[in-house]
């Protein structure tokens, strides 16, 4: 990439540990909106983490979207297709550069079982091309390990996350009150994961009830992405605040910019 850098987009530190702000759906304002290729583009180059949704339709198309096809829902078509971002691999040299941060998160909405049947050559041939050159500057997340793993074979030097959250092991977690068994399964699930993405209620949850969970992950090799806290207001900034006491390393918001003003 050429031209002027960007200026970094910032990091809460506090008492020593760093918390990134992750841009939800790649919005750094809550008025954004979500997913445009411009946003992209503008985190990536101020290293920021960025997130997008990826799902697979039946004839293979690789599109940019969160909730699944619904007739009687328009709005939960797709913004575009991965196609689109062919043009990040411009940026593989800034996210080469050591120290830049920047993170493109690809959460995947579809099971493993659902990309086996749809992923074609042709899928993979665009996941390759929007992605392939910017390495490690991608990390890979599902709730289904499986999921990950079919793009983990595209993109092979991409990072690994995984998201335990299910509604099935949250009611267990809730049932037993066993953080060390949730997170001694989470990790053996997902031995390759770097990150774990936590619903912020099982961060604060297990906190009730004494149990240090980032810290259990943090000693199981992972850092913890706490998510997702929209904006920063009277309703949120306690939350905000606790979850940088409880020294989380990355908090998914649709509004980066807002949350940082009002937590500096």
């Amino acid at each position: 990439m050429t031209g002027t850098r960007p200026e970094p987009f910032p990091d809460i530190v506090r008492d020593g540990h760093r918390t990134r702000l992750k841009w939800h759906r790649a919005r750094r304002r809550l008025t954004d909106e979500p997913f445009t290729v411009a946003r992209i583009r503008e985190g990536l180059a101020a290293g920021a983490s960025v997130e997008i949704d990826v799902r697979v339709r039946r004839d293979g198309t690789v599109e940019i979207r969160h909730d699944p096809r619904r007739w009687w829902r328009p709005e939960s078509g797709p913004v575009g297709t991965l196609a689109d971002l062919a043009d990040l691999a411009a940026l593989a040299d800034l996210a080469a550069l050591s120290g830049t941060g920047a993170v493109l998160q690809l959460d995947i909405k579809d099971s493993g079982t659902v990309l086996r049947r749809r992923m074609t050559a042709r899928s993979r041939e665009t996941v390759r091309v929007a992605l392939g050159e910017l390495g490690p500057a991608v990390i890979l997340s599902a709730g289904d390990p499986a999921a990950v793993a079919v793009f983990a074979d595209t993109l092979p030097g991409a990072a690994v996350g995984t998201d335990p959250c299910t509604r099935g092991r949250i009611r267990e977690l809730r049932r037993t009150g066993d953080v060390p068994g949730f997170v001694a399964s989470t990790v053996a699930a997902a031995p390759d994961a770097t990150t774990v993405y936590l619903d912020h209620r099982v961060v604060t949850g297990a906190a009730d009830a004494g149990s240090d969970i980032v810290a259990a992950f943090h000693a199981g090799g992972m850092a913890v992405d706490a998510y997702t806290v929209p904006t920063a207001d009277e309703a949120t900034v306690p939350l905000l605040e606790r979850l940088l006491d409880l020294r989380v390393d990355q908090i998914t918001t649709d509004d980066p910019e807002g949350v940082f003003r009002r937590l500096r």
